[in-house]
């Protein structure tokens, strides 16, 4: 998957915590309708709840945010060109993770998930991690989402329809990732989960939704300022964490092919 002949870049989809490479198709189906080469990757151990073993459970529990950049990178390094790098919530995280190690032609962060030494921990997120965050020790846990998680925090703003979809497709997520990125802003740049903004040189276009409960506005507005005139904020009014789908995507969609445009 490399530089097309019409000059466009080739795009990888990173998707967030709880999902696989099937909650980005509407977000892949946007960039292949404007003539992009794009590819969703699945991070390690995320299968369908249904396929997991014990043994798949237990080996995704420990892995490190370290390991989903290090399987990043490699895609990355696959191509001949620099891509766009596209993630969603805790992919969105990971997207700047590996800006910071590899050149990219521009990064797009949808709801991210905060980068170390940005408070995550609102109350509203706090209810939307719900039991998750009382399984000790979680670093040798899976996590995962119930119906009423989703129905709060992930896609409020969405039908019920919409909401129980995406709770239908969410799978396990690891313990120990779950552990970091909620740990971050403790631990500063010392954290697996810091990013250094002064490494990424490519523009940065940061979408956020004004209703989103477990990765607030606030924090989008606080990525865009560490990276200053590097970033552009779009905020979508009364929109939740779901910008990849459902009732406010066509917005979302706009706004990133016109920001591209304009890049």
């Amino acid at each position: 998957m490399d530089k097309e002949s019409n000059g466009k870049p080739a795009v990888i989809l990173i998707h967030g915590m709880w999902s696989n490479q099937d909650t980005l198709r509407d977000v892949k189906e946007a960039f292949v309708d404007q003539g992009y080469t794009a590819e969703s990757l699945c991070l390690p151990y995320h299968f369908p709840k249904a396929e997991h073993t014990e043994a798949s459970r237990a080996k995704l529990a420990r892995t490190r945010v370290q390991d989903y950049v290090a399987f990043i990178v490699e895609q990355v390094k696959r191509l001949d060109s620099p891509p766009i790098l596209v993630g969603h919530s805790m992919g969105a995280l990971l997207a700047q993770l590996v800006a910071a190690q590899v050149p990219c032609d521009r990064l797009i962060l949808l709801s991210s998930a905060p980068p170390a030494g940005i408070n995550g921990l609102s109350w509203s997120a706090i209810r939307t991690l719900g039991r998750n965050l009382l399984r000790f020790p979680l670093w040798t846990s899976v996590t995962e989402v119930a119906l009423a998680n989703v129905e709060y925090g992930i896609a409020n703003a969405q039908t019920s329809s919409v909401q129980k979809d995406i709770y239908e497709s969410c799978t396990y997520e690891s313990g120990m990732a779950t552990f970091q990125i909620s740990i971050g802003s403790l631990l500063g740049s010392r954290s697996a989960t810091h990013v250094n903004t002064r490494s990424i040189e490519c523009p940065v276009l940061i979408v956020g939704g004004t209703a989103d409960r477990i990765t607030p506005i606030n924090i989008q507005r606080s990525i865009a300022q560490r990276f200053g005139k590097q970033a552009s904020l779009v905020e979508i009014e009364n929109c939740c964490h779901w910008t990849v789908g459902g009732a406010y995507f066509p917005e979302v969609r706009s706004r990133i092919f016109k920001w591209l445009q304009g890049h």
